[in-house]
């Protein structure tokens, strides 16, 4: 039995209110605008308190990484911009280290099973969609703190089961907030390739 501590008002407000705010994070991600970050993280904030209070656990313990990952990708993005200051027309991008692209392949192939079977103890109704989704979600923020241009095809993949998950929830803001991602995540790998410099290079 799922014990929720919002009622479902306040719980149709949050996401209302995550969701809004996530659309105009979207939009200036596919800008690669610094100030994306400061909106995301009252958007997962709001997510984060939605998802705990539906039990869907891997996925409100995602939202408070996305936090986290808020405040590194300010400092990342900073650090990135003072160091190229005469690209500022351009969109800034790292190229991925071999190493990096191993470890985010072995904490894929290790972090889905691993997770799917700790939420099935934990009575998570979605395990496996909140496991597949929360795991390819981490690598996918990671890899944007880094301005990977690869990060756009993680979180297409990522949204598909984002989306099966919250229909399943009844999370309908979610899902259309999950369905826009998709169409964002092209249009953003469109614009980070046509105006990507990479730096150093």
């Amino acid at each position: 039995m799922i014990l929720t501590f919002l009622s479902p008002q306040v719980a149709d407000i949050l996401e209302i209110i995550a969701t809004s705010t996530f659309v105009v994070y979207l939009i200036l991600q596919i800008m690669h605008s610094k100030w994306m970050w400061y909106l995301y993280i009252p958007s997962c904030i709001c997510a984060a308190l939605n998802f705990f209070n539906s039990a869907t656990w891997a996925f409100a313990a995602l939202n408070i990484y996305y936090i986290c990952m808020g405040v590194v990708g300010i400092t990342s993005w900073r650090r990135d911009a003072a160091a190229n200051s005469e690209n500022t027309n351009s969109i800034l991008l790292n190229r991925i280290p071999r190493k990096v692209l191993l470890i985010s392949i072995a904490f894929t192939l290790a972090g889905i099973p691993a997770l799917y079977f700790l939420l099935q103890a934990l009575d998570d109704p979605n395990a496996l969609l909140d496991a597949v989704t929360t795991t390819l979600s981490i690598i996918g923020t990671w890899w944007l703190t880094r301005s990977y241009l690869q990060q756009w095809w993680i979180w297409i993949v990522a949204d598909m089961f984002a989306i099966w998950m919250n229909v399943n929830l009844d999370n309908k803001w979610f899902v259309g907030q999950f369905i826009l991602c998709i169409i964002s995540s092209f249009v953003g790998l469109w614009n980070w390739s046509r105006k990507g410099k990479y730096i150093n290079e």
